[in-house]
């Protein structure tokens, strides 16, 4: 089955569900810009530092979390009282810790051979903190599965997805900083949506495969005419 996912409409869904749930998603995109401007100031002390760091790197887990429920359209999870349901158990801050660890390490092994490989490598593991958060799998399952999802044409889909998530990223900056409070949800759940269709049409091949073989292996089956 071919993979169609439209990007125009996954932001506009996007937007509609931002509108929707503004004060939730702008309070979200803020904690993270202040959690990254003062964990990055030059004043602040190392322990500070490295506190804010782990901080930004648990919320960055949380964002994520909401993104999949909202692409998923569980609205009833988006208020203030129900945040704590988002937040990650130990087992999952040290397993996205590796996740990010091992995807780093093929971009930057990527990178080293001539740049373009890193690239190549960012765009393929995409969505594997997705896919760790999304199906609790290992961290080694995670970054094959996403390594498996983005493979053949839809790796160009990958990199529309990752670019249009950049040109948001850029244009909320450029409005006076004050627009990435918007861009930055709306970028957040476009990655989600997109992640969500590679799991649906992921299914959707594993079905067809296993009837296929079940064809295959029928008409073997079928006791012999006396």
């Amino acid at each position: 089955m071919e993979f169609k996912f439209s990007i125009r409409n996954a932001v506009r869904e996007a937007w509609a569900l931002f509108k929707k749930h503004a004060w939730f998603f702008i309070a979200l995109a803020a904690l993270t810009a202040v959690l990254n401007l003062v964990g990055g100031g030059e004043n602040v002390p190392f322990p500070i530092t490295i506190i804010l760091m782990i901080a930004t790197f648990i919320w960055s887990i949380v964002v994520m979390k909401i993104s999949l429920a909202a692409a998923d359209g569980k609205e009833d999870l988006f208020s203030f009282s129900k945040i704590q349901s988002f937040l990650p158990n130990f087992n999952q801050i040290l397993g996205m810790f590796g996740v990010a660890l091992l995807v780093g390490l093929f971009v930057i092994c990527g990178l080293i051979l001539l740049i373009i490989p890193g690239i190549w490598v960012a765009f393929r593991l995409s969505v594997a903190n997705l896919s760790y958060l999304d199906k609790g799998e290992g961290i080694k399952k995670a970054v094959r599965t996403s390594w498996n999802m983005t493979k053949g044409p839809i790796f160009w889909t990958a990199v529309l997805v990752g670019l249009t998530s950049a040109l948001l990223y850029i244009v909320g900056l450029i409005l006076f900083g004050i627009g990435i409070l918007v861009t930055y949800p709306i970028a957040m759940i476009l990655l989600a949506k997109f992640y969500r269709a590679l799991t649906v049409h992921q299914g959707h091949a594993q079905t067809t495969i296993v009837a296929q073989s079940v064809e295959i292996v029928a008409p073997a089956t079928e006791t012999p005419a006396q």
